[in-house]
């Protein structure tokens, strides 16, 4: 059920409770006790946490402040039950001026003045007078619009059998739901009699689901499935080795594997003078163990798609000595496959190192009773002199019969003790150095990060051994701000992400470098896969030509590593995606390559292919990639350009060596509300930027603003708003697939392809709509900190310019 509707059901409930009581409400504290409180907690989820009762303010004593994050959003003030705000028999929907004829009894009026002054002094918007049974809802603090607050409505609930019959009326103004969002906003703005749009129009020139599907040639459709299965390799999904081969290499990347060498080696010496059984050895050997340290930790730092997992299975794979390979034993926990669930990790923790472990020691089978015996040797010859000792003596059998199950009990009910005897056994009897692997921890939130972390170091305290995480920087910031990567010993090792050009040319020349091996086959042919073949000559051609589109292209390359977010896996299902496009002709690209003529691709057309994909037009709900900004959400009516201006206030946050460009979210809100930008469309488009990645919260796995704190732009979202201010193509998709709200610029933008007047006269009409539409419901203050977002509309102003049609301004549209 939604909570509306669980609310709802509640307040039956106690309804139906306090009418069996309602003789025993007597005094001001009976009403809010009984009545009261049980409405603000238990029906309009209002969290304790976020209630004040009687804070002190400069003029007396506020009967309830509820906050939202601790700032204040609702007062209410409370009466007695047989003190009448005189509301009987009034409707609920209508809002009633607070000056007018309505407010006339002593209560009502001693009421509204109390919580229009605590509203004042709380900076709070929403208030509330009840009696228990009358409720009375207003604003008290009109934050800075100019109007008198008593010029402001209230809208009033005369009994609680009236909140029954509109119950949704009455949640949407008053519930923790509505605080949090401004909700309450739009039922004020509409009885208030703000400027509404009077017409019904919503029409874009092209309707969602009209896309067309572009023909191709016969050898683009060829090479369509050539690419697919091309890609699919480059992705490195059915190759390990290329993946290794291709891991793209940086100065830091350099400097991370020598340390991490350099702590192996010195490590597994550590272990080979544990053996040693000269005198002076052993007492040089207990010098140098008491003076460094018996173990190491690191930490392996670096954005979402830095690369962490490749390096460090191509360090273990191919950069480390064989003679540490030999010397240690690698035990790899892919918390990919994990479940998320914090209540389990720690159980799920064991249960997977376990099996790792394992693993690393017994890859073949199993371990054998013997084996099992010398990892558990200690306990062995404990139980064999101590408590089973005689059973030892009498019935050897069925003492090891007995010791296995004792075994087996500590491996499936605590297997952390098992864990750490296969660590020592590792250690002690094979005079080998374990190395543990928390993979992947950064496919979840930081919350969950942070508890691999401290389950890692318990791993590390039991016994000599390397543990390495891979965390996300957001995560090791956070740690050290917590003070954990303070308090325990670690190396710190930090991983650049790649640039996007980069990891495509190694991969491609790690394909190239495949063909010339396969030259030599008897047929001189190469599989592809599914079936797919292709000459060794052509596919050689095929690949060089593919480096000259993505290398040589070099902005290209740029764009496909933004649009992904730096993301390889997303990046080559881009570049797939704008391989394929039968906008960029590549079939045009090889039949020119093969000539030897020159290959050159437009910028133009890269947008078009990057941005339309394999449709005539910006295929509407269809792309992962690119996004519409000027139609993110349509829920609440606001300005097009919204999302361009969000995107150039976190454009303009400066950025931080260690927590890069966050900004609050509240800061946000804040903002675009004194430009006066509704404040639910504000939160509605900001959510909308979040999951399609167009700004990311300060932890990436958090999609949703109501949980995010903090927010930056995402290359994503800088790509986006530099093609929204200055990108023809960007700007001619969208004005085919934007709903238009205004019918004569539908009209004149069908008029102006109709006479040929071509995508030039479309833009600017559109684009003029565009800054009309944002004078209606953005006016932006005279003040220093609006200075960028006074340039963007410069800016825009001069796209519009460039696009050279006249006649068409922001104001003879705005006019209109």
């Amino acid at each position: 059920m939604e909570p509306i509707d669980v609310a709802h059901a509640r307040f039956q409930e106690i309804k139906a409770e306090i009418a069996s009581y309602a003789d025993t409400v007597e005094t001001e504290a009976d009403t809010r006790l009984k009545v009261i409180d049980r409405v603000i907690t238990e029906v309009l989820l209002w969290p304790y946490r976020e209630i004040l009762a009687e804070p002190a303010v400069s003029t007396g004593f506020v009967d309830y402040s509820c906050t939202v994050n601790d700032r204040s959003r609702l007062i209410i003030e409370a009466k007695k039950d047989g003190r009448s705000l005189g509301c009987e028999g009034r409707p609920i929907k209508r809002g009633f001026k607070l000056s007018g004829g309505v407010f006339t009894s002593a209560t009502a009026k001693e009421g509204i003045a109390q919580a229009i002054r605590y509203c004042g002094e709380k900076n709070a918007e929403l208030a509330c007078v009840t009696n228990g049974r009358e409720w009375v809802v207003f604003r008290g603090n009109r934050l800075g619009d100019g109007i008198d607050t008593r010029e402001g409505v209230a809208f009033i609930f005369s009994s609680l059998d009236s909140i029954d019959q509109d119950f949704a009326y009455f949640y949407n103004l008053l519930s923790y739901e509505a605080a949090k969002t401004f909700g309450y906003r739009p039922y004020f703005q509409e009885s208030e009699g703000q400027p509404i749009r009077l017409t019904a129009f919503n029409k874009s020139l092209r309707k969602q689901g009209s896309a067309k599907f572009l023909k191709r040639s016969d050898l683009s459709s060829d090479l369509e499935k050539v690419m697919s299965s091309f890609f699919h390799r480059l992705s490195g999904e059915e190759d390990p080795d290329l993946l290794n081969a291709c891991f793209v290499e940086t100065h830091e990347s350099r400097y991370a594997d020598h340390q991490l060498a350099r702590i192996s080696e010195n490590i597994v010496r550590t272990i080979r003078d544990l053996n040693t059984g000269d005198g002076d050895a052993l007492t040089n050997l207990v010098r140098r163990v008491s003076e460094a340290r018996r173990h190491e930790f690191v930490v392996i730092v670096g954005t979402k798609g830095a690369g962490k997992s490749t390096f460090v299975k191509r360090f273990f794979n191919t950069v480390l000595p064989q003679s540490i390979l030999d010397a240690i034993a690698v035990a790899r926990v892919d918390l990919s496959e994990a479940t998320g669930d914090m209540g389990s990790l720690v159980s799920w923790l064991n249960n997977s190192l376990l099996v790792a472990v394992e693993s690393a020691l017994f890859p073949e089978e199993p371990p054998s009773f013997n084996q099992i015996e010398g990892i558990f040797y200690d306990e062995y010859t404990r139980l064999k002199k101590g408590p089973w000792a005689a059973l030892y003596k009498s019935d050897h059998d069925q003492f090891l019969v007995k010791f296995g199950d004792w075994v087996e009990t500590i491996r499936r009910e605590r297997p952390n003790e098992y864990i750490e005897g296969l660590l020592r056994y590792i250690v002690r009897s094979q005079s080998r150095v374990p190395v543990v692997v928390f993979d992947n921890a950064d496919h979840f939130d930081i919350e969950f990060q942070q508890k691999v972390y401290q389950y890692a170091r318990s791993i590390y305290e039991k016994t000599i051994c390397l543990i390495v995480l891979p965390i996300t920087d957001r995560t090791s910031w956070q740690l050290s701000k917590h003070g954990a990567l303070q308090s325990f010993d670690h190396e710190s090792l930090f991983l650049p992400t790649p640039a996007t050009d980069h990891i495509i040319r190694k991969r491609i020349e790690f394909l190239e470098g495949r063909v010339e091996m396969e030259r030599e086959r008897p047929d001189d042919r190469y599989f592809v896969k599914r079936g797919i073949y292709l000459s060794i000559e052509n596919l050689a051609a095929f690949t060089r030509t593919l480096q000259r589109v993505f290398l040589q292209t070099s902005s290209v390359s740029a764009w496909i590593g933004e649009l992904a977010n730096h993301d390889v896996r997303r990046a080559l299902n881009i570049a797939r995606a704008f391989a394929t496009s039968p906008h960029l002709r590549v079939d045009d690209l090889l039949k020119s390559y093969l000539a030897g003529s020159a290959i050159e691709i437009p910028k133009s057309r890269a947008a078009k292919a990057l941005i339309r994909g394999d449709y005539d037009i910006y295929p509407v709900g269809q792309h992962d990639y690119v996004q519409n900004v000027f139609s993110l959400n349509s829920d609440l009516e606001t300005t097009p350009l919204l999302g361009v201006r969000l995107l150039q206030l976190l454009s303009d946050v400066p950025r931080d060596e260690r927590r890069g460009a966050l900004i609050d979210v509240e800061r946000v809100i804040s903002y675009f509300a004194a430009a006066g930008i509704e404040v639910r469309a504000i939160n509605l488009w900001l959510d909308a930027m979040l999951k399609t990645g167009l700004c990311l919260s300060y932890d990436p796995t958090v999609r949703d603003v109501a949980s995010s704190g903090q927010i930056e732009i995402s290359p994503a979202g800088a790509r986006h708003l530099f093609w929204a201010r200055e990108s023809f193509e960007y700007l001619s998709a969208m004005a085919d697939v934007t709903p238009l709200l205004r019918e004569d610029t539908f009209d004149s933008m069908v008029e102006d392809l109709r006479d040929g007047r071509g995508w030039r006269a479309k833009t600017a009409r559109f684009l003029g709509y565009l800054m009309a539409e944002d004078l209606s419901y953005c006016t932006l203050p005279a003040h220093p900190a609006y200075e960028s977002q006074l340039r963007l509309t410069r800016v825009l102003q001069g796209t519009l310019q460039q696009l050279g049609i006249p006649e068409v301004t922001v104001r003879a549209i705005a006019d209109s």
